[in-house]
């Protein structure tokens, strides 16, 4: 900023009467008038993140903006809103609740090095992480700083075509992201699922998140994959785990959709109805390096038929089978998340039928 040019500080939501509690840490922006404002919010996590935490919608190449900088926890989203997450594992001070972690959001409306999105979300990234970093240091918390980023990373994938009826749609992506990363890599393969895999993921590398997804189709055309899987065959896996402060925020999400294990538990069908996906999800939890720690996997099978199906009880079983063969491999492989993070004494909760 030029010299001449004074900031005005703004502050919300902190400025509390004795003995009153408040989910802020900091809430505040600086604006200076006419040049641009950074604006900063950092929250206790006591309750469910305000982002989204479904496995959907975190892995790369999905139908929405989203940008990743590696080494820390945290997205920004197509709505623009840079969040991460840090752990205190001593806990926060002033809080009538066990507090292990903090979101903070932070919004930087100024000129900055480089062009472009990425430059901006850079900006953001680093400057919530300066923001958790200080607090952690001034609240002693414990837990290693976060990293600072040099990096944003382009996690969306733009499906174009050039027909006037929208046909011959093709996928574009902006980057290939995650693809190959090596916590994903034997996913499918190594449950024992026969075709020719590829795999990617996150690239947060956090103890609290990990996103992995797998497929024999092909990424550029599913309708090309040559040889053609046949019907019945599992053609695409995914798996996920949510750590301490971000496995109930997790469980919650789905539980709001009615995808989570205790939603419908116990409940059981064979019917598919009309156009519905032919996967199904199985939850288990362990406890892992960042504490109680959900796991979720789902398989999906080739179909070809669009209309109703009823399975036969053989094909309901096989199902389950290939969901717990996936889990038991994803917690097993040397390389996968779970190891990394030392996760045991795991606990099968429930599967999650992905027709009803």
């Amino acid at each position: 900023m030029p010299d001449e040019v004074a900031g005005e500080v703004s502050q919300y939501g902190t400025m509390l009467q004795p003995d009153e509690d408040s989910r802020s840490l900091v809430n505040c922006s600086v604006t200076w008038p006419g040049h641009g404002s950074v604006r900063v919010r950092a929250v206790a996590l006591i309750s469910r993140m305000p982002m989204t935490l479904r496995a959907e919608d975190i892995l790369p190449g999905g139908d929405e903006d989203g940008y990743e900088a590696p080494g820390v926890t945290g997205r920004v989203g197509e709505d623009g809103r840079t969040w991460v997450v840090a752990e205190c594992p001593n806990g926060l001070e002033g809080r009538v609740r066990e507090v292990s972690a903090m979101y903070v959001t932070a919004g930087v409306d100024l000129p900055v090095p480089g062009k472009g999105k990425r430059a901006e979300y850079l900006a953001d990234f680093r400057t919530a992480v300066q923001v958790a970093n200080g607090i952690t240091a001034a609240q002693k918390c414990g837990g290693s700083p976060l990293k600072m980023p040099t990096q944003v990373i382009d996690t969306y994938e733009a499906h174009v075509t050039s027909d006037a009826d929208g046909g011959n749609i093709r996928v574009v992506g902006i980057d290939e992201p995650g693809l190959g990363v090596k916590k994903c890599r034997g996913l499918g393969k190594r449950a024992g699922f026969p075709g020719k895999w590829t795999a990617s993921g996150d690239l947060q590398d956090s103890r609290l998140l990990s996103v992995c997804d797998a497929t024999i189709l092909d990424r550029k055309d599913p309708m090309d994959t040559e040889p053609t899987p046949p019907d019945g065959a599992v053609v695409d896996v995914s798996v996920a785990s949510w750590a301490g402060p971000l496995s109930e925020s997790a469980n919650g999400q789905y539980h709001h959709t009615g995808d989570s294990f205790a939603f419908r538990e116990g409940s059981r069908t064979k019917v598919i109805p009309d156009s519905e996906p032919h996967e199904l999800a199985l939850w288990a939890r362990s406890e892992c390096a960042a504490g109680s720690t959900y796991h979720r996997v789902n398989v999906r099978t080739e179909t070809f038929s669009v209309s109703a199906l009823t399975l036969s009880e053989a094909q309901r079983t096989t199902f389950s089978k290939d969901a717990r063969k996936l889990m038991d491999s994803y917690l097993t492989d040397p390389d996968g998340w779970p190891r990394q993070q030392r996760c045991h004494d795991t606990k099968i909760l429930g599967e999650v039928e992905g027709w009803q």
